[in-house]
């Protein structure tokens, strides 16, 4: 199966839109999506011309890896495109479609291998996991921190539902008719 748009045809694009042309003309003249378009753009701005090319090879991510990634952006109130812009992932959809595994089958739901699962029988080679890369110093010290960061968080959580929890039972006792 071949690419719908090839490499020329998005770097025309984006060499328009670089010239000052708008996603909106952009994507009137040649048919195709504007949010397609903004993506090629960032994706060229970001990586060259390597960025608009299909890759041969899907990066593998550990489990650790997309949960940080999901806790950052939620923690940072930022976008599924903010969110791959920093953490250097190609496309912001892979960040969106963690986040609703992760919504469906929590942390174990990110462990797990995606596609169509293996048919018995297949060879050895087949069957062997790949090791998921592994993480740069940068990405474990902020692991480390969003860990804390979240340690935190669960802390705070859990001493607002206490509180919550000793309001009510004070607002209940006080709003029991005295007895004559």
């Amino acid at each position: 199966m071949g690419e719908k748009y090839n490499k020329e045809l998005k770097i025309r694009i984006v060499r328009e839109h670089n010239r000052g042309y708008s996603t909106k003309f952009l994507s009137d003249k040649f048919d195709i999506a504007h949010a397609t378009i903004k993506t090629w753009c960032r994706q060229y701005h970001m990586y060259g011309e390597a960025g608009i090319e299909k890759s041969l090879s899907k990066t593998k991510y550990s489990g650790e890896f997309k949960r940080s990634v999901l806790n950052y952006k939620q923690l940072n109130k930022m976008s599924y495109a903010e969110t791959a812009i920093h953490f250097s992932i190609k496309h912001s959809s892979t960040i969106a479609n963690w986040q609703k595994i992760y919504d469906t089958k929590g942390f174990n739901g990110l462990n797990g291998s995606q596609g169509r699962p293996k048919k018995e029988g297949a060879s050895d080679m087949v069957n062997k996991k790949r090791q998921p890369r592994k993480l740069t110093q940068s990405e474990l010290e902020e692991l480390i921190v969003l860990r804390e960061k979240n340690q935190l968080l669960e802390a705070e959580l859990a001493y607002l539902k206490k509180l919550d929890a000793l309001i009510q039972k004070k607002s209940l006792t006080k709003k029991k008719p005295k007895s004559f």
